[in-house]
């Protein structure tokens, strides 16, 4: 390997940033490393000088023209009188002093001082450069350097974690430290806390969500009595509440597996949910308690409450969930108990063809969606009514199931009966997950 210090005539790199161009060599430091280096050519260039003296033959001045570069990059071992008395040391172009102790203690003691507003384990520490230093690093990269934000980042952190007895985590960091050390400018990044869990809805009337008033967008007016609110509250605010007055987050958002609608109960083992919280000031709360305040409200329940991560929203929003469902049917003839039979036996295994229904076409695509009905339990209530339970997979609108929405669906409950027949009550009773299928 060739060592280079042909850069040092253009850029008077200190030690420490010459070693860096070769940090994935030896198990050492930047500065030891650069130094050592610089030390070995110096000894090889002073040695020629002394052969050219001796012998006359050869370049004096390019000889002594690269001690200097080495002396300017600040090598003071050189002992040449007349280097040491024509040259100064310069400052390094790449680093520009950031890792002078004094300077890393600065930054390090405000981030540690913003820090301490969070409760958190885990950190990373994120080193923004100026655009002309990823240029310089650009035009001197070499295949064993790192670059100095590695570096730098990795100084800084060590002192952070030793300070605050935190860990370092480039994975999954409860809190992200942005730094650049050029401009002494600091930020946190205070990653969201996750919280999943299963939520049962036991009355009707409340959506899954927050819905903005229609005609303010939030804003508040008169027709929303100014709360901004389309309806008095949701399953979301009612989690949500506690969980962000216990963790003292600035915003949540609310991720469900699907959703269902605001007149529909949601019972049995609940619906798999995940809660986000964002910039959470308390990380650590007893869930425990907050699920009891949320039961307290009589409205909706929550169960099975853990930590979790972003990885479980984004599991949730691509899972499909097989479900089941109560759904009280009526109808405008009369039910006969070979209806019943017929509406058990026909829908067995059933593939329905669902074009998206009428009342939802505002808000999604006109598309057909194939689904399937796997088994149907159903029993008579009286001569206009009978009640079914459906097992099916997840993204049926069992309303439009039975009603056939003018054949937007076919099969329906209306299509196999030949009659009109609407849903009066709609319940899940489970979200199925693999186990449960």
């Amino acid at each position: 390997m060739e060592i280079n210090i042909e850069i040092l005539k253009k850029y008077p790199l200190c030690h420490r940033c010459f070693g860096r161009l070769y940090a994935k060599l030896l198990h050492t430091n930047n500065f030891e490393r650069g130094k050592a280096l610089k030390l070995v050519k110096a000894m090889e260039l002073e040695s020629l000088l002394k052969k050219i003296e001796e012998s006359g033959e050869g370049n004096k001045d390019e000889v002594l023209e690269l001690l200097k570069c080495l002396y300017r990059s600040g090598l003071k071992e050189i002992k040449i009188k007349e280097i040491k008395e024509g040259e100064k040391i310069e400052e390094c172009p790449w680093c520009r002093g950031i890792f002078e102790k004094s300077h890393i203690e600065e930054l390090a003691n405000k981030a540690i001082e913003l820090l301490k507003e969070y409760e958190f384990d885990t950190f990373m520490v994120g080193t923004h450069i100026p655009k002309e230093i990823k240029e310089l690093e650009e035009e001197i990269e070499t295949p064993y350097m790192e670059s100095i934000r590695q570096e730098f980042g990795r100084e800084i952190g060590k002192i952070i974690a030793v300070k605050m007895n935190k860990q370092p985590d480039k994975t999954n960091p409860d809190i992200v430290v942005h730094i650049n050390p050029y401009t002494k400018d600091i930020y946190l990044q205070v990653n969201p806390l996750f919280i999943k869990g299963r939520y049962r809805k036991l009355v009707r009337g409340i959506p899954q969500t927050h819905w903005h008033c229609r005609f303010c967008r939030g804003k508040g007016c008169e027709k929303c009595n100014f709360t901004g609110k389309r309806y008095p509250t949701s399953v979301e605010e009612i989690i949500a509440e506690p969980f962000m007055k216990a963790t003292k987050g600035t915003n949540e958002k609310f991720h469900g597996a699907g959703r269902e609608d605001i007149d529909v109960r949601m019972l049995g083992n609940g619906r798999p949910f995940v809660l986000e919280i964002k910039e959470p000031k308390i990380r650590k709360i007893d869930l425990n308690k907050i699920a009891e305040e949320v039961n307290k409200s009589g409205m909706v329940e929550v169960l099975n409450l853990e930590y979790g991560n972003r990885k479980d929203v984004v599991f949730f929003k691509n899972e499909p969930h097989k479900k089941t469902y109560r759904a009280l049917v009526e109808c405008e003839e009369k039910i006969t108990d070979e209806d019943i039979e017929k509406v058990i036996e026909t829908c067995e295994n059933l593939t329905i063809y669902q074009r998206t229904p009428k009342r939802v076409l505002h808000r999604r695509a006109d598309l057909t969606r194939i689904r399937k009905v796997y088994k149907v339990w159903a029993h008579k209530i009286d001569d206009n009514h009978f009640e079914m339970k459906i097992f099916c997979d997840g993204g049926l609108y069992i309303k439009e199931l039975i009603s056939g929405d003018d054949g937007r669906t076919s099969p329906s409950i209306s299509e196999i009966l030949n009659k009109k027949c609407i849903c009066k009550e709609l319940d899940v009773l489970e979200v199925h997950d693999e186990e449960t299928s």
